[in-house]
C-alpha cells in the first residue's frame, strides 16, 4: 500500500465528507440538524460582520437547514437564499414557512455555482463552511458580487488549508483553500478590499467589499 493510499479517509469519512457537502435523503435530513448545532458559531460570527443595523436584504449562500435565515428574519431582515441540496432546501423552507409565504424569504435550490436571483438586489452576502463544496468558487463570488449592490459586502467564514484539517475530511471533497488563494479569488471576482479575520485554527472569517462605484448595469 502506497503512502498516498494509507492517507486516503476511509469509507465513513468519505460517506461523512459526501453528507457533509451535499445532504440528501434520509441521513441527510439527520446531517442536516447535525450541522444547526455545529455551525450556529460560525454563522453568527459571520452575521456580526455584517454590521446589520438597520433592515437589510441578505443573500444567504448555503443556507442548510434555515436556522440562521430564521435569525435574520427575527431581527427584520429580508432573506434570499440558495443551497445545492434539495434536501435541506426543503427543511429551511419548512422550517420558515411563513416568511417563505409571505415573501419575506425566498430561498432556491441552486445548481451549486450560480446565483439565481436578479442583479444588484441584496446589500449584504454570506456563506459559511461552503466554499470547499463550489465547484468554481471564484465564478460563485463573481455571481454573488452581481447580485449585490455597489459597496455590498460578502462575508466568508470558512477553514483554510494553512492549518491541518481533521483526518475525516475527504481533500477530494473538502478542497480547502489558503488564505491567499480566497483573497485572490474575491479580488479577482471584484472585490476591493478582503479584511480578515482569525477566530481560530478552525474558521477564518474574510470580509469583502465591494467598491461604491461598481457598475449598476
Amino acid at each position: 500500500m502506497t503512502t498516498d493510499a494509507a492517507a486516503r479517509p476511509g469509507v465513513v469519512a468519505r460517506f461523512r465528507s459526501r453528507q457533509s457537502g451535499h445532504p440528501s435523503g434520509i441521513v441527510g435530513r439527520i446531517f442536516g440538524r447535525a450541522m444547526v448545532k455545529d455551525t450556529a458559531d460560525a454563522n453568527d460570527q459571520a452575521i456580526a460582520l455584517l454590521h446589520l443595523t438597520a433592515p437589510r436584504t441578505v443573500l444567504e449562500v448555503g443556507f442548510g437547514q434555515g436556522r440562521t435565515t430564521a435569525v435574520l428574519l427575527d431581527a427584520g431582515h429580508h432573506v434570499i437564499g440558495v443551497d445545492p441540496s434539495a434536501t435541506m432546501v426543503k427543511q429551511a423552507t419548512a422550517r420558515n414557512r411563513r416568511a417563505c409565504r409571505d415573501g419575506r424569504a425566498d430561498l432556491r435550490h441552486s445548481d451549486g455555482i450560480t446565483i439565481a436571483f436578479d442583479d444588484h438586489v441584496a446589500d449584504v452576502a454570506f456563506s459559511v463552511h461552503t466554499v470547499y463544496f463550489m465547484p468554481d468558487p471564484a465564478a460563485t463570488f463573481a455571481d454573488i458580487a452581481r447580485v449585490l449592490r455597489p459597496g455590498g459586502t460578502l462575508v466568508i467564514a470558512c477553514r483554510t488549508s494553512d492549518t491541518p484539517s481533521p483526518a475525516w475530511m475527504d481533500p477530494t471533497i473538502y478542497r480547502i483553500p489558503t488564505a491567499a488563494q480566497l483573497t485572490a479569488m474575491l479580488n479577482a471576482s471584484g472585490f476591493d478590499r478582503v479584511d480578515q479575520h482569525t477566530a481560530d485554527d478552525a474558521l477564518h472569517v474574510f470580509a469583502a467589499h465591494l467598491p461604491n462605484d461598481a457598475p449598476v448595469s
